[in-house]
């Protein structure tokens, strides 16, 4: 992954000092740095509180992030770039492969506020051809004091070494109820229950919860024809009493107590260790392949409902009280199952991985401001909503959904990063080439 015919201010890539990142991410902690400047502790003092330098400006250049840095009546320029598995950092004063130098310690010191520094947003591998500032993937706009770094908009879903995929290993169909009487629809009264579908979107940290089902009681309109007013959220049995309910109505809100249980997201804080990390990702996983199973047996038993709404909360906090009228949207859930294909192209440059989902033969343009995670609609039916049937299909789609549903990958190193995904997504599902 290096390329060693880089030249900064004279000195190759081959001569840059490396520093190890945390394992499976392009993280540096202050306590390795002081470790490894602790070799040369008489040279500037590691450890201790450090000089007062100066970061005067920022810019980045072929991939390279360079410093410009004061300390005293002195001025240096320090040069960082960011591999896949470690960061070469070099000097215009001192630094070279085997000692990492007073200006480089300090600086990268200073960039570690909480005890460490995430360099994910300068790592871009093969984006920028040698003697091109110009990148073809991302644009970097220069501000004061620095820039920003942004994809280029057919860019959005490019693909970088080390960034996490869906696992493709098996892929586990979850068994669904059959609706054995299409016919059967829910009594209707002038009090009675209907059942939202509570969503909303996950890449918020605020928005703390996945898609789940929660049952309200509600008043009619004459004739029992459409929703007057929504009386409460049912958020345990007892918000029910006094309501005759069916058989059916009675399973349905089990299943949906049983999601709300499961259904708030666990987040890790900063400081957390790799271990805690793992930890709340195996509880959420776990939480998730729970609640599509629950959600398989709700939807049957959801097609007998006369009343069905969806409510984008915003989050748990919103789940309380009276439901508005102006945010709950009349909606419909079908049995069909969607179907996953992909689309493989060689566009030059770079190879682009396409999803697209099917039902009954039908291509479905999918509403990417309404990601259900478990379920899908299509953005000219935003009101009919089909359920996923497998973990790994909800994974895959919540994935290519925050890249508009492509993923482009560098070809110089698609062999070894992506084409391994690209094989295991082929065993479960059609890949065309073209």
């Amino acid at each position: 992954m290096k390329a060693k015919s880089i030249t900064i201010a004279g000195k190759p890539l081959s001569r840059f000092y490396q520093l190890p990142f945390e394992k499976a991410s392009r993280v540096l902690r202050l306590a390795v740095l002081e470790q490894i400047a602790s070799r040369w502790q008489s040279t500037f003092s590691a450890g201790k509180k450090p000089e007062p330098l100066a970061i005067a400006s920022l810019s980045f250049d072929e991939g390279l992030l360079t410093v410009h840095v004061k300390l005293g009546g002195e001025e240096a320029k320090v040069y960082i770039a960011v591999e896949y598995d470690c960061l070469l950092v070099s000097c215009s004063v001192d630094t070279d492969e085997s000692y990492l130098g007073r200006y480089a310690y300090l600086t990268l010191r200073a960039m570690m506020r909480s005890g460490y520094c995430d360099f994910q947003q300068y790592y871009w591998p093969a984006c920028f051809a040698l003697g091109n500032k110009r990148s073809s993937y991302v644009d970097v706009v220069k501000k004061p004091g620095g820039f920003t770094i942004t994809l280029k908009k057919n860019f959005s879903g490019l693909f970088r070494p080390g960034d996490d995929l869906p696992d493709v290993t098996e892929r586990v169909v979850v068994p669904r109820e059959r609706l054995l009487n299409k016919q059967a629809m829910a009594r209707l009264a002038p009090v009675n229950i209907g059942y939202c579908f509570a969503n909303t979107d996950l890449q918020h940290f605020h928005s703390n919860h996945y898609p789940f089902l929660v049952p309200y009681v509600f008043a009619a309109t004459a004739y029992l024809k459409t929703v007057k007013s929504f009386k409460r959220f049912v958020l345990n049995p007892h918000d029910v009493d006094g309501i005759s309910l069916s058989l059916q109505q009675e399973e349905l809100n089990s299943i949906c107590f049983a999601m709300k249980e499961i259904a708030a997201i666990r987040f890790n804080a900063n400081a957390h260790l790799p271990e805690k990390v793992a930890e709340t990702h195996k509880l959420n996983d776990a939480n998730q392949l729970a609640l599509l199973k629950l959600w398989n047996k709700a939807l049957p038993l959801l097609m007998q409902q006369r009343f069905t709404h969806y409510f984008y909360t915003y989050g748990l906090r919103n789940i309380t009280g009276k439901p508005v009228m102006r945010d709950m949207k009349m909606v419909e859930f079908a049995m069909e199952v969607p179907v996953l294909s992909f689309v493989l192209r060689d566009e030059g440059d770079y190879y682009e991985l396409e999803l697209k989902i099917k039902v009954k033969g039908k291509l479905l343009h999918l509403n990417t401001n309404q990601p259900g995670l478990f379920l899908v609609c299509d953005s000219a039916k935003p009101y009919l909503w089909y359920l996923l049937e497998a973990e790994m299909d909800y994974k895959l789609v919540w994935f290519f959904s925050k890249v508009n549903f492509r993923v482009q990958v560098i070809k110089g190193y698609y062999r070894e990063f992506f084409e391994g995904f690209v094989d295991g997504v082929e065993r479960w599902y059609e890949v065309k080439r073209g």
